[in-house]
């Protein structure tokens, strides 16, 4: 299924900061440029965004692979096809051991390691309904993160929230030069 607004290719932009950015999705990043690619019909938008990915992680007691955790969990309750099939490519072989963990109906913390099960929470919370997050939730928080990691935990979680739904309104595909599959589904229908 193609994607609703096709994205912007490397080199297709008349902002060579863009194209940068687009070709560093996909020797980076992702390795895949379809989500840069829709941004950048937005260039300012596309270069803040980047800066404010770049934010992620700031504190030292959260590392990438929790991020790709949370990530992944807010793909798999939203059901995102482009979100779920991509990966953040630094991460990814370490990430993947956990994988099914966040992807299952309920999450399986039998391989996660304490901190990773509670912001995996984090984002599931967020992708449900925060609302319904009890106030003893955050005493569990609080013994493993700070107030100001715990903050980090759920900007992150929002942020992926929302671009989860982007992708999905624009049922994003993914590129042709990616090593993903294309023709992407949605919902997805994650094989176990």
């Amino acid at each position: 299924m193609p994607s609703r607004i096709e994205p912007i290719s490397p080199g297709e932009s008349d902002d060579e900061d863009v194209n940068e950015i687009l070709r560093a999705s996909e020797t980076g990043w992702y390795r895949d440029s379809a989500y840069f690619g829709a941004v950048a019909h937005q260039p300012r938008l596309l270069k803040r965004l980047v800066e404010t990915f770049r934010l992620f992680p700031r504190s030292d007691s959260i590392d990438a692979e929790t991020l790709e955790l949370m990530r992944l969990r807010v793909a798999a309750v939203h059901r995102c096809a482009y979100c779920g099939t991509v990966r953040t490519w630094d991460v990814k072989d370490a990430v993947e051991p956990k994988e099914d963990a966040v992807f299952s109906e309920e999450i399986d913390t039998s391989t996660l390691t304490r901190r990773e099960e509670l912001a995996v929470r984090v984002a599931d919370y967020m992708s449900r309904d925060p609302q319904e997050i009890p106030d003893e939730f955050f005493g569990e928080l609080s013994e493993e993160y700070s107030d100001e990691t715990i903050i980090e935990l759920l900007l992150f979680a929002g942020l992926e929230v929302g671009l989860d739904r982007f992708c999905i309104a624009l049922r994003l595909d993914t590129t042709e030069t990616s090593p993903y599959p294309t023709g992407l589904e949605y919902p997805l229908e994650r094989e176990t």
